[in-house]
């Protein structure tokens, strides 16, 4: 291959190492709280995103209010097994420092932690003898995890934020100091918490060469891992996964494989990303941890392809432009993805006309949503409850009898006063046909109830309600 003749636009970009400029920080900090808020931006109705982010803000609230919360008389009709609470009381104490509503605290904490957490990056990232370091941070912006990480209330931001600040001590080596973060983690996360643990245990057999207890240990701990009932193949953002990577990043990270683990360089954060994807087949919050090693490779197999002798400047430019707006394409899309995900006005409209307290029986998923309006429910996404499931089995036989006397037994034996349909219930979610199980009885057994709720009584496309006489 022949060198091109004129430098290319990216080669010219590079050599003026434009990130050691004093500017680069805050531009970066700028840009990655715009696309932080960007969801919030494109959103069309006032609420959250997600659904567990009501659970968190629910409690926020009840803290704030009473200062102390030992029971949620909502959530099954009422428990005492927690979350923990970490997350709820930091959105609480920004309320109260701010002054702000609980939902805009959670909104400006979050964005907030964004922001803190890519100027430890910066910081953690100019560490290494390697001009891709700080390059790496536009990457991890465009990242559809690092957006949903600060844009979507969750449990995983805060313990992200801890480990990171806990690796710039320990890059300093304040020995003492870089304890404390991880002793807060706790607090906000107990399986990120053992997540750390194994993670150090891991590191410290591989530094000490201890290979055959380190095969053994990721033997037991994949066979554990792939024990667990859940699974998830979706992480590709672009393909709909609501956790996930570009797979313009993927693209990119596949062509330096070879490349890499020829020269052994980088071969062990490959090996590392591996690990991390199997894992998070199984417990999907584990794709976070994947942002900066990701993020990082691809930054360093774009700077290779740079460097890379090419017949043709031009297309070498082509090419790499692709390959970056393939990457801004995946942020944006992903962020408008995000702007429209559930729950709408809507859903919260229809529950404020159900009076407060009312027992309700929907899918699972709704649960949050139901108790985040002020309402109790049968049965909701927590699972550590002596007679879960028990209740998930009632519930599932519920929705499938046309047996009004067994629905009868079962809607008395919750105290049920309402029952909650929504559009992903009646489009296979639940039923597949309008007078599948349960749905004949609603239509049908007018006696023992009655149509509480519905915009459109000749859509499915709505939600309805309906009141047990």
């Amino acid at each position: 291959m022949k060198i091109a003749s004129k430098e290319s636009f990216l080669e010219l970009l590079k050599s003026t190492k434009f990130y050691a400029n004093w500017w680069y920080l805050p531009l970066v900090l700028i840009v990655g709280l715009a696309f932080i808020l960007l969801p919030s931006i494109l959103r069309d109705n006032p609420f959250m995103i997600g659904d567990e982010s009501f659970y968190h803000l629910r409690i926020a609230q009840d803290i704030f209010e009473d200062g102390y919360v030992d029971y949620d008389d909502l959530s099954f009709s009422g428990r005492s097994n927690f979350m923990e609470l970490g997350l709820s009381y930091s959105i609480a104490g920004f309320a109260y420092i701010t002054k702000l509503g609980i939902e805009s605290s959670a909104k400006y904490l979050f964005a907030l932690l964004g922001v803190i957490s890519l100027f430890l990056g910066y910081l953690i990232l100019k560490h290494p003898d390697t001009d891709e370091g700080l390059l790496t941070l536009p990457i991890i912006i465009l990242s559809p995890l690092f957006i949903y990480l600060f844009s979507v209330i969750n449990k995983s931001a805060i313990p992200i934020v801890l480990t990171l600040f806990a690796t710039y001590l320990f890059l300093k080596k304040k020995y003492y100091l870089f304890v404390l973060p991880l002793i807060a983690i706790p607090f906000f996360s107990y399986a990120f918490t053992i997540f750390i643990l194994i993670s150090a245990l891991i590191i410290w057999l591989y530094i000490k060469k201890k290979k055959i207890i380190l095969f053994v240990l990721l033997i037991l701990l994949f066979s554990w891992i792939f024990s667990l009932d859940s699974y998830n193949f979706n992480f590709i953002s672009d393909f709909g996964a609501k956790l996930g990577v570009s797979i313009f990043g993927i693209f990119i990270l596949l062509f330096g494989v070879s490349i890499f683990w020829e020269k052994g360089g980088f071969s062990y954060l490959y090996f590392l990303i591996l690990l991390l994807f199997l894992a998070s087949i199984k417990i999907q919050w584990i794709l976070f941890v994947l942002i900066v090693p990701f993020s990082f490779l691809v930054t360093l197999n774009l700077s290779h392809l740079i460097k890379m002798k090419w017949e043709s400047g031009l297309i070498k430019d082509l090419t790499m432009l692709l390959l970056i707006c393939g990457l801004l394409f995946s942020g944006v899309s992903f962020a408008k993805f995000l702007s429209e995900e559930a729950p709408d006005k809507e859903l919260f409209d229809a529950l404020g006309k159900i009076p407060r307290d009312s027992v309700i029986l929907s899918q699972q998923s709704n649960g949050y949503w139901i108790n985040y309006a002020g309402m109790k429910t049968v049965i909701g996404p927590f699972s550590n409850i002596e007679d879960y499931d028990e209740r998930r089995n009632d519930a599932k036989q519920l929705f499938e009898s046309r047996d009004l006397n067994f629905v009868k037994s079962i809607l008395d034996k919750y105290k049920v006063d309402y029952i909650l349909i929504t559009p992903d219930m009646r489009r296979g979610f639940i039923w597949s046909d309008e007078e599948e199980g349960v749905l004949f009885l609603l239509k049908y057994s007018t006696e023992n109830f009655e149509r509480f709720y519905d915009k459109d009584l000749d859509s499915d496309e709505d939600i309805e309600i309906w009141e047990y006489k």
